[in-house]
């Protein structure tokens, strides 16, 4: 029984399953006497910085299940963020975080000819790690009933999360603001399951976190500048 519960798991990692950077903005809330910053700015792809930084070489060389530190752990492996470039997945859903909260008049991906103001920023980081839950694998070898008695597992993780040179520009390359590097980290208890994929989901869960302070950031940023 205990090759058997170690076993399953390891099949369904090496299935081929895509996964996106993406979260609901629909239900996020909006602060109604949020000042809204009265341009239309062009959100540029976000440069993709990660592989020049040798701490995120793990998430280009492993499978979302791997070892760390000596125990099975799981983490957000490139391998699955097949579909579209992680660069521009994180583009775009900031930008629907961005037009949600209202923070422009409008935010535009990757649209230049459209907008006076772009912005710009390289990705450092975007790592997730948690511990590999054997409860939820156990669960998962009794089906249905196993899943439910194994739901809400945690385990141990950690999620980085790092966009440097954050600049906002007119179109004729005048800089308007450089808003520097914003980071954050989040060490805490997150949902497990039994194939590892849930860290894709908690990844995309404290990005949203770090889109709402990262607008508040923007916002507090630009509140004396003059737009013409």
């Amino acid at each position: 029984m205990k090759k058997l519960v170690y076993l399953i798991p390891f099949i369904l990692f090496g299935c081929s399953m895509t996964q996106r950077i993406s979260y609901r903005t629909d239900n996020l809330p909006v602060t109604m006497k949020a000042n809204t910053i009265p341009i239309m700015v062009d959100v540029r792809i976000l440069t993709d910085g990660r592989a020049q930084i040798k701490e995120n070489d793990i998430l280009f060389k492993a499978e979302s299940s791997t070892k760390l530190n000596g125990k099975t752990s799981c983490i957000n492996s490139e391998k699955h963020y097949k579909k579209d470039s992680v660069s521009a997945q994180m583009t775009r859903i900031m930008v629907s975080h961005f037009n949600k909260a209202k923070l422009f008049k409008l935010a535009l991906c990757n649209q230049s000819t459209y907008s006076a103001y772009y912005l710009t920023g390289t990705i450092n980081c975007f790592y997730g790690e948690q511990g590999f839950s054997t409860a939820a694998a156990v669960g998962a070898q009794f089906g249905l009933l196993g899943a439910l008695a194994t739901a809400g597992v945690k385990t141990p993780g950690k999620i980085i999360i790092d966009i440097a040179d954050i600049k906002l520009f007119k179109n004729d390359g005048t800089l308007v603001k450089d808003f520097g590097e914003f980071s954050k980290e989040y060490k805490e208890d997150l949902t497990a399951d039994a194939y590892c994929w849930c860290i894709y989901n908690n990844i995309n869960e404290k990005l949203k976190d770090y889109n709402m302070h990262l607008i508040e950031k923007i916002r507090t940023d630009l509140a004396d500048v003059k737009f013409d």
